[in-house]
């Protein structure tokens, strides 16, 4: 910008630094360099596919569509012994994080982790009262009734935001369906079947936010609010996905210094990663997929002896199927 300044200025007239016109030059070309700058960041977040998180949320807010919020998991408690009386309220603590009871269920309580998000959700085993609690004994958190979900996070909201964009709902279409159920928080993936069982009838297939099978709470919460917001007269089934896993082997060469748990770890990841972004959009699982990301794993040069579920060739999925990974195991090839 300061050359740019400095080239409409008289070639008889010095423009070094130091000099009068320089002085005069250098503030103003810094201002309009700025300028210049935010009007390229005011580009960027003006669209839905490059704007920041801030500016998504508010450019999604003018169609009333907001981020699924963090929510906190609700556990079963079992108490000894059976019959102690747990006043609501009272708090426990099992390691790392409290819970709160919120009522009863048969045969215990429930209680809800105080701290929102999936980390409640691995909290099975042996509570304690933070307080004192005439007659306890011992408790367990046996069964999780509720998952725990995390905040939905930037690029899962944008891609949500925009499928509603480029998929207007009307009068109970496919798209309302879909649009229905990934409002759910919770909900990863969807996949609607019109007609399913005859005409009058629609089957709602999810997954949950990490691309698995839904939980029986998840499938309720879905099909009470599609029965919310659907036309009058449809049937509506709401099913939760079928996992199928996938186990891959086979043997690798690997490059000096590389070790093959790291190399077996990296693999494993970036394979769960592509699984999860293509639930429900893939018809079958790779086989040459599958040795290209291996291929491209950090510290493989070569791989033999490749398998998929024990096949050496695509493994097909059924509709309503979702590959989830299942184990890997690798092995060094021989010299």
């Amino acid at each position: 910008m300061l050359k740019s300044l400095r080239e409409r200025v008289p070639q008889k007239v010095s423009t070094t630094e130091g000099t009068l016109i320089h002085n005069a030059l250098v503030p103003a070309a810094y201002e309009i360099e700025k300028n210049y700058i935010t009007a390229d960041v005011i580009l960027q977040e003006v669209f839905t596919d490059t704007a920041s998180r801030e500016n998504l949320v508010r450019r999604a807010k003018e169609r009333n569509i907001y981020p699924h919020p963090a929510t906190a998991a609700v556990w079963k408690g079992t108490f000894v012994p059976e019959d102690l009386d747990v006043p609501n309220g009272t708090r426990f603590n099992g390691g790392k994080l409290n819970f709160a009871v919120i009522g009863r269920v048969q045969n215990g309580y429930e209680l809800i982790c105080e701290t929102v998000g999936s980390q409640g959700n691995a909290c099975r085993g042996s509570i304690t009262p933070i307080r004192y609690l005439q007659g306890f004994k011992s408790a367990e958190l046996t069964e999780l009734i509720t998952q725990g979900n995390d905040e939905e996070e930037t690029e899962a909201f944008r891609e949500r935001y925009l499928t509603i964009l480029r998929k207007p709902s009307t009068s109970g279409n496919i798209y309302d369906y879909y649009n229905w159920a990934m409002a759910c928080k919770g909900v990863g993936a969807a996949k609607i079947f019109p007609l399913a069982y005859g005409p009058g009838t629609v089957k709602v297939v999810v997954a949950d936010e990490d691309k698995m099978a839904a939980t029986p709470a998840l499938i309720k919460e879905v099909k009470d609010y599609i029965e919310e917001m659907r036309p009058i007269g449809a049937t509506v089934t709401v099913a939760s996905a079928q996992e199928l896993p996938v186990n891959v082997m086979g043997r690798v060469k690997l490059k000096d210094g590389i070790n093959l748990g790291a190399a077996q770890a990296s693999f494993r990841e970036t394979f769960d990663t592509f699984l999860r972004d293509n639930a429900f959009d893939i018809s079958y699982v790779g086989y040459a997929r599958a040795g290209n990301i291996l291929l491209g794993t950090t510290g493989v040069e070569d791989y033999a002896g490749l398998t998929i579920n024990g096949y050496e060739h695509n493994i097909e999925l059924t509709d309503e199927q979702i590959a989830v990974i299942g184990t890997v195991t690798l092995e060094v090839m021989g010299e």
